[in-house]
């Protein structure tokens, strides 16, 4: 004869390893979640300029919707690679930071297309005491602008 207290002790058992099994699938499946490449073209080579790039880029990095890639090929996948061009100018103690976002696609035989939002452009003033709040403030504008891009209805960047 089985203990009534050993037969639920099992089936509690078998509940906490069947909602382990689940919990571990779910986090499997948002780890897997693919991350956007962003590739970013700086012509900004001044010390504040350098420091609000280097904020932007480490937004990026800690990001779970974006990935940094060295090129346009997205790193030999050859997908699509959201892209972020940048011009600084620096005069004293302040930057003046232009952005333009858009979309590349390299194709076999190192032929990439590249398509800039032109209505995209924004500028910003980065005072040097605040330079890693500038490329954070720079990241959301980028990522509110995905957003934007990706939802019901937002025109597309076309790549040929």
């Amino acid at each position: 004869m089985v203990d009534w207290q050993t037969k639920r002790g099992t089936q509690m058992k078998l509940l906490i390893i069947g909602l382990l099994f689940i919990l571990a699938t779910l986090a499997a499946d948002g780890a897997d979640a693919p991350k956007s490449s962003v590739f970013i073209r700086a012509a900004c080579d001044g010390k504040i300029s350098a420091a609000v790039v280097g904020s932007l880029k480490g937004e990026i990095d800690a990001s779970q919707k974006y990935h940094l890639v060295p090129t346009l090929s997205d790193e030999g996948r050859m997908g699509e690679v959201l892209t972020i061009a940048m011009a600084c100018s620096e005069r004293t103690d302040v930057a003046s930071v232009a952005t333009t976002y858009g979309k590349a696609k390299c194709f076999p035989g190192s032929y990439c297309h590249q398509a800039v939002d032109g209505s995209s452009l924004k500028s910003a003033l980065c005072d040097s005491n605040a330079a890693v709040e500038c490329g954070r403030a720079l990241f959301k504008t980028f990522d509110d602008y995905v957003n934007h891009m990706t939802g019901p209805g937002a025109p597309q960047l076309q790549l040929h």
